[in-house]
């Protein structure tokens, strides 16, 4: 009992320095070095997670770029480093990542993965660390293994209707549900649905077009809730640790999800000549009502 008061302390004392730093510098978090204190990193990602502004301060700069928690899942292996682009990734130009927020919320990762890596937003990134641009928003998985390069351009399954959206002239969450609702098959609206694009060469409509992209999650309802949004950032080179904007390796509360965490930890140390990323736990929500949680737990480290 004892050690989980001090734990909690440990998180509240975080948050409380988190705020005092933002407050310092207008609302957007400060870089922070691979190294930042974990407490602080959890109290990081639940303040962003309840975040819901539309933009980071103008037109032309998304939510994405300050608020909200950009991760992917990724599947251990002593094959491949899981911050690697896959082959396929390498291939189209684009690496498939999903947007959590209070507002942007889902029960479960893609393929029932259970741990991955989470983004710093761009406008926290820490010196040295590349800034990776997002290149669209699904609002729901895109079934973009498919699609055109680097994933946000159309579906061989509707080649004409799964265009970016702006390219077909869909700019708001309810021309986009009309046109998810005119999908021939259901099943298949996924492939259907159009991307929003989100690229810096969209300037002042972009942070609307990431917001939009938001509304429309809200609209899909509690029956495509459990399955997650996508984003598409743009690849990046292979085996560059050091240059990544990894802020934390996360894994579920579920069985295997910390040894994966682990094993992407001791790794992303071998690999980056020392640097520590910590392992945070994320307990997604399991309906509409609840919210993300996000702790840090110094026994689930494995490194120093």
């Amino acid at each position: 009992m004892k050690k989980i008061i001090a734990l909690m302390l440990m998180v509240v004392l975080a948050g409380c320095q988190v705020r005092e730093e933002q407050q310092r510098t207008g609302g957007v978090s400060p870089t922070r070095s691979a190294t930042a204190n974990g407490a602080a990193v959890a109290a990081e990602l639940a303040r962003r997670y309840q975040d819901t502004r539309t933009n980071c301060g103008t037109a032309s700069m998304p939510a994405f770029l300050c608020s909200g928690i950009v991760l992917r899942s990724t599947v251990p292996s002593a094959d491949y480093s899981s911050w690697n682009p896959s082959p396929h990734s390498q291939q189209s130009g684009g690496v498939s990542f999903s947007f959590l927020r209070k507002d942007s919320k889902f029960r479960d990762l893609v393929f029932g993965q259970i741990n991955g890596l989470i983004f710093y937003p761009v406008l926290a990134n820490p010196p040295g660390k590349r800034k990776i641009e997002v290149l669209c928003s699904f609002p729901i998985d895109g079934w973009t293994q498919l699609r055109d390069k680097p994933g946000c351009g159309f579906h061989p399954y509707y080649p004409v209707q799964s265009l970016r959206c702006q390219t077909i002239g869909i700019t708001t969450a309810e021309q986009w549900m009309a046109h998810w609702q005119a999908a021939p098959d259901p099943a298949s609206a996924p492939a259907h649905q159009c991307s929003f694009d989100v690229r810096d060469s969209m300037n002042h409509l972009a942070a609307d077009s990431f917001y939009q992209s938001i509304r429309t999650r809200n609209m899909l309802g509690a029956s495509w809730f459990p399955q997650q949004n996508e984003l598409i950032l743009a690849a990046w080179p292979q085996n560059i640790p050091r240059e990544l904007p990894i802020e934390a390796f996360f894994y579920l509360y579920t069985t295997g999800g910390l040894a994966g965490a682990q094993h992407d930890q001791r790794d992303y140390y071998n690999k980056s000549g020392g640097m520590v990323v910590p392992i945070v736990q994320m307990v997604l929500p399991a309906s509409l009502n609840q919210e993300a949680i996000f702790a840090y737990y110094p026994a689930d480290q494995v490194v120093p």
